[in-house]
C-alpha cells in the first residue's frame, strides 16, 4: 500500500472512530435532532472527500507524518525478510518504539470522547489542516462534523437492515 494512501486511511480512521465514539454516547437532544435533520447528499459527500484529500496533502507536509511513513516502510521491509539478524531485531524494536511515540504525539482533532457537536466543532477549529480544508470547500466545521455523524449513523442502520437485525430504518436516521 502506498504511504500516501496509508496516511489517508489513518486520517479517515481517526475521523471515523471519533465519530463512532460520539455516536455511541448519548449526545444532547438538540444535537440528536440536528444530526437527524441533516440531509446527506452527493454534493456533501464530494465536499467531504475533497476536505479529506486536502487535509491529507497538508498532513504529508508535516515532518512527523513523513517520519512515520519512513518508519512504516522500514518496518515493512524488515518484515519481508525471511530471517532477521540480531541487528535487524534490535532495529525493529527501535522502529516500533519510535512508531508508538509518533502515534502518541500525533495531532488527532477528532480523537477522544467528544460529548457534543460543539466539542467536535471546536476540535476541528483547533486543527489547522482540517479547518483550512473545510473552509476551502465552503463548509463549516459543524457541517463537516454533522456529515460524518449522519453518514456513520446511516451506514450502521443500513448494515443492520441488510443483515436483518433491523426491519426498517428509524425515522430519525438519514
Amino acid at each position: 500500500m502506498p504511504p500516501s494512501l496509508r496516511c489517508g486511511l489513518l486520517a479517515a480512521i481517526c475521523i471515523f472512530y471519533a465519530a463512532v465514539g460520539f455516536a455511541a454516547q448519548k449526545p444532547a437532544d438538540a444535537d440528536t435532532k440536528e444530526i437527524a435533520a441533516y440531509t446527506l447528499s452527493l454534493e456533501g459527500l464530494k465536499k467531504v472527500i475533497n476536505v479529506n484529500r486536502s487535509m491529507l496533502q497538508q498532513m504529508l507536509q508535516d515532518p512527523k507524518v513523513r517520519e512515520a511513513m519512513k518508519v512504516d516502510a522500514e518496518l515493512e521491509a524488515l518484515s519481508k525478510k525471511e530471517e532477521l539478524t540480531d541487528a535487524d531485531e534490535k532495529r525493529v524494536e527501535e522502529l516500533e518504539a519510535r512508531k508508538e511515540q509518533l502515534e502518541d504525539d500525533a495531532d488527532n482533532p477528532l480523537g477522544g470522547d467528544a460529548k457534543s457537536l460543539g466539542e467536535l466543532e471546536a476540535r476541528i477549529r483547533k486543527y489547522p489542516p482540517l479547518e483550512q480544508a473545510v473552509q476551502r470547500e465552503g463548509m463549516t466545521p459543524r457541517e463537516y462534523a454533522k456529515f460524518w455523524l449522519a453518514f456513520i449513523q446511516a451506514s450502521f442502520a443500513h448494515g443492520m437492515q441488510k443483515s436483518g437485525m433491523l426491519k426498517q430504518v428509524p425515522a430519525d436516521v438519514n
